[in-house]
C-alpha cells in the first residue's frame, strides 16, 4: 500500500483502451488524467497484465505487429506523461489467476487482474461488474471521479 495508507488504484485494460479518442470511456480516462495532474488522485498505477491484454486484443483483431506496438508505446507514453508507474507481473500472480480461474467462472484477463489487484491489496479501477461478483474491491471511473473531486474540495 502507497505511504501515508492511501487506498493503491490499479488501471484495468478499458482505461488503456479509453485513452483512444474514440473509445466510450474517453471522457471519463481524460477526466481521470486531469485530476491526476491537478494532484487530486496520487495512487493510480497500470499493470503489465493490462498492457499483455491490449496487445492480444488487438492481435485477435488482426491489427498487423507495427500498429500494436506504436499503439501500446502512446499507451505507455501517456501515462507516464502523467506519472501513472507500472506494477510488474509476478509469479505470485500467475499462481493466483489459476486460484481464482479454478475457483470462479472468469475469463483468463479478468482473472489475471484480479489475481493482481489482490496481490498489491489495491482497487482495481473498472467498469466491469465481473470483478465485485469475486470479491475484489473495485471502483468505476465515474466513483473515483466523484471521490476526488469531494475528498479534495476546500
Amino acid at each position: 500500500m502507497p505511504q501515508g495508507g492511501f487506498k493503491l488504484y490499479i488501471a484495468e485494460t478499458e482505461f488503456l483502451f479509453g485513452l483512444r479518442k474514440n473509445d466510450k470511456w474517453h471522457p471519463q480516462v481524460m477526466k481521470i488524467l486531469e485530476l491526476i495532474k491537478k494532484g487530486k488522485i496520487n495512487t493510480l498505477q497500470s499493470s503489465t497484465s493490462a498492457f499483455l491484454e491490449v496487445s492480444l486484443v488487438l492481435q485477435t483483431h488482426k491489427i498487423h505487429p507495427e500498429q500494436i506496438e506504436d499503439t501500446l508505446f502512446l499507451m505507455k507514453h501517456k501515462l507516464t506523461e502523467f506519472n501513472i508507474e507500472e506494477i510488474q507481473l509476478t509469479s505470485d500472480d500467475i499462481i493466483r489467476l489459476y486460484e481464482l480461474l479454478r475457483k470462479h467462472a472468469i475469463e483468463f484477463f479478468d482473472a489475471l487482474q484480479a489475481a493482481v489487484a489482490l496481490g498489491k491489496n489495491a482497487t482495481l479501477l473498472t467498469n466491469d461488474k465481473i470483478f465485485k461478483k469475486i470479491g475484489i474491491k473495485t471502483i468505476s471511473f465515474t466513483e473515483l471521479i466523484k471521490k476526488a473531486i469531494e475528498e479534495r474540495s476546500p
